[in-house]
């Protein structure tokens, strides 16, 4: 199956958008909020009080909050430990990861609120120590301000598309900038962030969703037309692909998926041939449902998540790890969202006197073969002498 982002044609679309928002501000996202979503507003901010009070029914609140839960538990597994190293004597290099300071999160809310998108961005950040989210989603959904309340965030936006990612990134009069966009959202969405990730940090540029499904004779074909069916609901633009070496069982997914353009079913000779095939396209959900999935797990090395015998679907709800993955191929070089991705690595460098001296052989003929005499000559002896003074 053949991908197309459409990223080309929305870059040409929202540059424009992102400019004005830039140079205009709360009057450009009011006429493009009014174009795209209907009324203009009064305004952006959703009250405290429409946030107090949004409900949803017992089971659903149950539900979101152990799903915020897991995220939690899992997040806080996650976090780095600080580094420090005297890799040249008298030299300590020490390396701190500290939180970022703001970040905002794009939540959509197209054909249905996605509240486990809020879940999925904010509560790692939240772990991380980040001081300030805001959330921008258009049209906010009752579970989506249930989320908000349930997480203590009380700076919602009812704004989405490229118009918010740029508020975001630069500022306006109703919406302070931050220092990272996160979350998933419309082609139109990801080539805003595209747009202004040379002014603001963003977390990866996601498309389409996709799975690809390794499945050998043992796996059952209904469960398998199912996690394909599921992954293809996200949209006609989804990627779904069964990749199997049993014939009855490709014939058996083929009749149950029938007419779903964005689902294919494709006989390979092996399951090695079935993994070098995932492998080169590199997908964002990969399944394995095979007898023995051990040995192929140890060779994946190209996949925003690997389910083990299990549906993609468990990820998307209900095991703590991100759903916010990488997709068109860039699992080759990336992973999904995580708690690293709310903080930033400082450096520290400290020396001591003989630090300085052992420093100085290092930099000295190094700074000169590259032609920089001045970066020498700063820890020339005299130099030294001063710093330490």
């Amino acid at each position: 199956m053949r991908r197309d982002s459409g990223l080309d044609g929305a870059l040409v679309i929202v540059a424009p958008i992102v400019a004005d928002v830039r140079e205009r501000g709360d009057a450009a996202l009011l006429e493009w909020t009014e174009r795209f979503d209907g009324p203009r507003p009064e305004g952006f901010r959703v009250s405290a009080e429409e946030i107090a009070a949004a409900e949803v029914s017992a089971v659903e609140l149950e539900a979101l909050r152990w799903m915020i839960a897991a995220v939690r538990v899992f997040s806080e597994a996650q976090r780095p430990s600080d580094t420090s190293v005297e890799a040249v004597p008298g030299v300590i290099a020490e390396r701190r990861w500290l939180p970022l300071a703001s970040v905002g999160v794009c939540v959509p809310s197209g054909r249905a609120p996605l509240p486990s998108s809020l879940v999925m961005t904010a509560v790692p950040a939240l772990v991380a120590g980040v001081a300030r989210i805001a959330v921008v989603t258009p049209r906010p959904g009752a579970a989506t301000l249930v989320v908000a309340r349930e997480l203590g965030i009380d700076e919602v936006y009812a704004v989405g598309g490229a118009q918010a990612v740029a508020a975001l990134a630069f500022g306006t009069e109703s919406i302070p900038a931050v220092d990272k966009i996160v979350g998933p959202g419309s082609v139109y969405v990801t080539a805003a962030k595209l747009l202004v990730s040379t002014s603001v940090g963003i977390d990866l540029p996601a498309g389409p969703s996709e799975v690809v499904v390794i499945a050998d004779g043992s796996a059952d074909s209904a469960a398998c037309a199912a996690d394909l069916l599921a992954q293809a609901e996200h949209g006609a633009d989804s990627i779904a692909l069964l990749l199997t070496d049993d014939p009855t069982l490709s014939d058996a997914v083929s009749t149950l998926v029938s007419g779903y353009d964005n689902v294919a079913v494709e006989l390979v000779e092996s399951l090695a041939a079935a993994l070098a095939r995932s492998e080169a396209f590199a997908p964002e959900h990969l399944e394995l449902l095979v007898a023995h999935p051990e040995p192929l797990l140890a060779r994946v090395r190209n996949a925003g998540t690997v389910f083990v015998g299990t549906s993609a679907v468990v990820g998307d709800y209900a095991a703590g790890a991100t759903h916010v993955l990488p997709t068109g191929g860039l699992s080759r070089s990336t992973g999904g969202l995580g708690l690293e991705s709310f903080l930033k690595p400082v450096q520290v460098v400290r020396a001591s006197a003989g630090g300085l001296a052992v420093a100085r052989e290092i930099v000295g003929p190094i700074a000169r073969m590259e032609g920089l005499p001045l970066h020498a000559a700063a820890l020339e002896a005299g130099v030294a002498e001063i710093r330490r003074g």
